[in-house]
């Protein structure tokens, strides 16, 4: 699974990265500005992009507005301390998977992977029984 982490502090996903590591085989990219990490996904094959709430150049939010418009399929999951409400209300159509608290944990990590499952197993072809 490749996996971008758009952030400008990386040490606060450590417990979320290690716990993927675990899971999942992993390809880890880690970028400090939104334009980077639009960069990283154009053209290119990207399964999870994980948002901090503040980059260097841009809110987060900002940055899934413009994730959108240059991927609109991609996965993503996004940092953020705004209420459940104020985040869907801010998020709405941008395709987030999961609103991530400013640390995230390794229980963090097993809701994502758990989501990106049930994604995964909706795109299986259904075999037809005769």
């Amino acid at each position: 699974m490749k996996v971008l982490f758009v952030t400008k502090d990386s040490i606060r996903f450590f417990a979320l990265e290690a716990k993927l590591r675990r899971q999942q085989e992993l390809e880890l990219v880690v970028v400090a500005t939104g334009a980077a990490g639009l960069t990283q996904i154009k053209g290119k094959q990207v399964d999870l992009v994980i948002v901090d709430e503040q980059l260097v150049d841009m809110s987060g939010i900002a940055f899934g507005k413009q994730l959108v418009k240059v991927n609109p399929l991609v996965n993503s999951a996004m940092l953020s301390t705004l209420t459940d409400e104020a985040f869907h209300e801010a998020t709405e159509g941008l395709g987030v998977l999961i609103q991530l608290p400013s640390q995230p944990q390794e229980k963090h990590a097993d809701a994502l992977l758990a989501i990106l499952q049930k994604i995964s197993s909706l795109l299986q072809p259904v075999v037809q029984q005769s």
